[in-house]
């Protein structure tokens, strides 16, 4: 029984890993305001164990897939009738891509918290969608569909979490990473 607990340690800890994350900044915020919504996106995610590395750009494909990266692509100017009241989606079963309409977190960030805090968790929910390589939701938490008022005054004090049932495909999800298995190609899982 020892052995197989120590085997089942093993394996989580083999889960548990850095991940790469390239920001396209298309929208111009603050480096600095950048920087502190990625630091607080960097401590929601040790919650589920997982370490990000902060890039800056866009490498070549041939790089993202070698590094098993991912990109996100900040943006201003968002249409209107572009997946209205949307704040970002994510190509999760392409396992590359998330879009973050930076102008619209700014706008939905103005009265009730600082952007740095709406953005490290919409950059979280994003990015947990393209570790879990699917496209689904938590009914509570940083992957809820939609958050609440109460949920977003709370961001400024305390963080959102991951379920159990969020963090176990995170694991999976990176153990699929790390093994190189692909991802199909499918549609965009905007929500946030």
């Amino acid at each position: 029984m020892k052995i197989i607990a120590i085997l089942a340690m093993g394996a989580v800890a083999a889960w548990a890993g850095d991940l790469t994350v390239y920001v396209q900044d298309l929208s111009n915020p603050s480096a600095a305001r950048l920087g502190r919504a990625e630091a607080l996106a960097s401590e929601i995610f040790t919650e589920a164990s997982v370490k990000i590395d902060w890039r800056n750009g866009e490498p070549k494909r041939a790089r993202l897939k070698r590094e098993k990266a991912m990109v996100v692509e900040m943006v201003s100017g968002t249409p209107a009738n572009k997946m209205p009241g949307a704040l970002a989606y994510a190509l999760p079963y392409e396992g590359m891509h998330v879009t973050v309409f930076y102008d619209r977190v700014q706008q939905a960030a103005e009265f009730e918290l600082s952007p740095n805090d709406l953005l490290a968790h919409v950059l979280v929910h994003e990015i947990t969608h393209l570790l879990e390589g699917i496209t689904r939701h938590s009914k509570t938490g940083i992957m809820k569909p939609h958050w609440t008022i109460e949920d977003v005054r709370g961001m400024r004090h305390r963080p959102l979490g991951f379920t159990e049932e969020d963090e176990e495909l995170i694991r999976l999800g990176l153990a699929r990473r790390d093994a190189g298995e692909a991802l199909l190609a499918a549609g965009p899982a905007g929500d946030y």
